[in-house]
C-alpha cells in the first residue's frame, strides 16, 4: 500500500509539477529526452514483442540527461503482482531508480509478464538538476504477442 502511494504521488509530482521546465545557465546541456531499441510506430507508440516460452521479456530504456551522476527516477503506470505466503506482493514493471553515466545517458530494465501482452504500459522518468530544476518526460509501450 505504501509503495503504491509513494508511486502516485512521483506521477503526480512529474506531471503537476514539471509542466513548465527552465534550464539554467549553469546546466545549459541539462535536458531528458527518452530512448529505446525498440521499434517505434508512426504514432509515436514503441513495441515490445513477447517472447513465447520465456517467464518474462525485458528490454532496456534509455534517459539522455546530459551530465553524468544524475539520479534519474523511474516509474510506470503497470504493475506485477503474485500472491506469496499469503499476501499480494506487487512490483512496478521498471526499476524505480538508475544514474547517468560519463555518456549522460541513465538506463533501466522494463521486465513485462504474459499477462502484459495487450497492455500499453505508461512510462515516467524523471530527475532534478543541482540547480533544482525539475524534468520529466514519458513514453508509451505496447506489449505485442
Amino acid at each position: 500500500m505504501l509503495k503504491n502511494m509513494i508511486s502516485y504521488i512521483f506521477i503526480y509530482m512529474l506531471l503537476v509539477g514539471c509542466e513548465s521546465v527552465f534550464q539554467s545557465e549553469e546546466c545549459s546541456n541539462c535536458t531528458l529526452e527518452l530512448s529505446t531499441e525498440l521499434m517505434v510506430d508512426e504514432n509515436g507508440y514503441h513495441h515490445l514483442e513477447w517472447i513465447e516460452g520465456y517467464q518474462q521479456t525485458f528490454t532496456r530504456l534509455d534517459a539522455y540527461v546530459g551530465n553524468d551522476y544524475e539520479f534519474v527516477s523511474w516509474v510506470s503506470d503497470t504493475r506485477f503482482c503474485i500472491e506469496w505466503m499469503g499476501t499480494e506482493e506487487c512490483n512496478d514493471v521498471v526499476n524505480g531508480s538508475s544514474y547517468s553515466g560519463e555518456d549522460g545517458i541513465a538506463s533501466t530494465i522494463m521486465g513485462i509478464h504474459e499477462i502484459h501482452i495487450g497492455d500499453t504500459i505508461k512510462v515516467y522518468c524523471g530527475y532534478t538538476d543541482n540547480n533544482d530544476t525539475q524534468y520529466s518526460n514519458s513514453l508509451e509501450v505496447i506489449i505485442d504477442e
